[in-house]
């Protein structure tokens, strides 16, 4: 590790070209690119990247891979048997890219699809309520 005179923490891996990091836990998560360690792993079971499988190198991978297990999808709307369901919006959309070459990304059906937000899915704010701060004294 090398650190560097604007404050920030250096990757000394052999041709590594990354920018500096602004914390040493930053440094520490980008080496797991370099590694073939994967210590984070699916909790479901059987799945392919449960323990004992393929695993992840970073812990928001294996977050965001849970949505494969806990969305209830994406369905593509220029698909004729709409039985195949995308976890995660940017699936979809890469699917209709790929597979749909046709269409445009502003179609109105895929639009209305994308727009529909999926229970239990997506970032949680936390509010901040009038018990929770602190009276002056």
């Amino acid at each position: 590790m090398t650190i560097v005179p604007i404050g920030g923490f250096k990757c000394d891996y052999p041709g590594c070209t990354a920018m500096p990091f602004q914390t040493q836990y930053l440094l520490s998560s980008h080496r797991n690119v370099h590694s073939q360690n994967r210590p984070h792993y699916c909790p479901v079971k059987d799945c392919p990247r449960s323990e004992g499988g393929k695993g992840f190198k970073r812990k928001n991978e294996m977050i965001r891979h849970g949505l494969v297990h806990n969305s209830p999808g994406y369905i593509c709307p220029f698909c004729p048997d709409r039985e195949h369901r995308y976890p995660r919006p940017d699936n979809l959309q890469r699917h209709v890219r790929v597979h749909h070459v046709d269409r445009d990304r502003d179609d109105p059906a895929l639009r209305e699809v994308l727009a529909q937000r999926q229970e239990g899915v997506g970032k949680q704010r936390r509010r901040r309520t009038q018990s929770s701060v602190a009276e002056p004294s």
